[in-house]
């Protein structure tokens, strides 16, 4: 280890696995840091540190008793919060300041700005810690969320006064600083923009249409499907290319990767939120395949502050990722993957889950086993491969009871 760079990487998800991969390839000893005894990514690094990547002052005492080089997170929001504020402390590189990676994972500082410099996205009410909602004007259905948790972590849809009182008092405690957000509903296909922004200018790798569901008397939101290119209109696209540079340039963004949620309603767009980060799952996995550009190489770049050649060509492919969702229970294995590989059916599979860990409904990404990755040469020809890998893959507890949700899944 002594002859080697450290890195330390924030969060053991799946898609680290292949960032912990490259940084190995570079050179680096690999410090994976994360609260879980056992995360998906914990076996590929040198070594595993029970370390919260939500406690700054922790992961800077990892940082400094390993000596480190570079403290990243691809995919993480809060953990890109915490890599900037250590490599700020130390004097390493990052690719924007502890500021500015702070303040961006302020969904309520992020609805102001973008509403300031006519970025189209939906009304809302911003409540600090504390403060209440005192006048409401919205229209129903609205969202509610933490004003800075994770992915869809405390989100909800408000039908009514019931609903949306007690799921403020819901996200209240999900978001580290008790802050929420409470917007309007914005009907319409929900697609993920990722981009890299290279000298102001969003440079568009892919978009892929979200499928999701809100199930439960918790109104849990659910994506279980992404697929790649979305049915949507040239006229959307065009927008799309001209708010995610104005979102780059307005948020001083550059040299770094930008993934953005909108929805589209016909030629309308309206941002629901976004990230300078990674897309999270498989999604670096998809843009690879469908594009040729290495968006996770391109973050370490981004991280190292060297600049990164923008180079890629979209495939004519279909691309889907399916989320395989499992009912409440304890995760031991699955089956029929390898199968169903070897066959061409499934491009590839990645787990969520390691053996033994819980799976619950109250949150999305507390039910999801694993996302499976399948290409074809048309939309039907995908529906069709996922319907048969559906079909024919299951999971299953310690006692041999299967858990998978076989109606969870993108239909016709």
């Amino acid at each position: 280890m002594s002859e080697k760079l450290v890195a330390i990487v924030l969060g053991g998800t799946s898609p680290h696995i292949e960032l912990i991969r490259q940084l190995k390839d570079r050179g680096y000893y690999v410090v994976l840091a994360d609260y879980l005894p056992n995360p998906p990514a914990k076996i590929h690094a040198d070594i595993h540190e029970q370390v919260s990547t939500l406690d700054p002052d922790a992961v800077l005492s990892l940082a400094q008793k390993y000596c480190a080089k570079l403290v990243i997170s691809a995919c993480v929001d809060q953990a890109n919060i915490t890599a900037c504020y250590v490599a700020e402390k130390l004097g390493l590189t990052h690719p924007y300041s502890y500021e500015l990676a702070n303040n961006i994972t302020n969904k309520g500082y992020m609805k102001k700005l973008m509403i300031a410099n006519d970025i189209p996205t939906t009304k809302y009410y911003f409540m600090e810690k504390g403060e209440e909602l005192e006048s409401f004007d919205l229209k129903f259905p609205v969202m509610v969320k933490p004003a800075d948790a994770c992915a869809a972590s405390g989100v909800k849809k408000a039908n009514n006064y019931a609903e949306l009182s007690e799921f403020l008092s819901q996200a209240k405690k999900v978001s580290r600083t008790g802050r929420t957000v409470v917007e309007e509903f914005f009907s319409g296909v929900e697609v993920s923009v990722y981009a890299f922004i290279k000298n102001g200018e969003a440079n568009i790798l892919m978009i892929s249409e979200r499928i999701s569901t809100i199930e439960g008397e918790q109104q849990v939101l659910k994506c279980y499907a992404t697929i790649t290119p979305p049915n949507v209109s040239d006229v959307a696209l065009h927008k799309i290319q001209e708010v995610s540079t104005k979102i780059a340039n307005v948020f001083e963004l550059d040299n770094t990767p930008l993934h953005i949620q909108f929805i589209i309603d016909g030629d309308n767009i309206s941002v629901i939120e976004f990230a300078p980060r990674v897309g999270g799952g498989i999604s670096y996995e998809n843009i690879k395949n469908s594009t040729g550009f290495d968006i996770i190489s391109a973050t370490i770049d981004s991280y190292l502050q060297k600049p990164v050649d923008v180079k890629f060509k979209r495939s004519d492919r279909y691309f889907s990722v399916s989320l395989a969702y499992g009912i409440p229970s304890v995760f031991d294995h699955m089956t029929g993957v390898e199968e169903l590989i070897k066959e061409g059916i499934i491009d590839s599979v990645h787990y969520h889950k390691t053996r033994g860990t819980a799976i619950s409904a109250d949150r999305a990404s507390a039910g999801r086993i694993a996302a499976i990755l399948i290409s074809g040469v048309s939309r039907q020809e995908v529906l069709e491969k996922i319907k048969v890998s559906f079909n024919r893959i299951d999971a299953y507890d310690p006692n041999g009871n299967q858990i998978l949700r076989k109606d969870l899944y993108l239909k016709y």
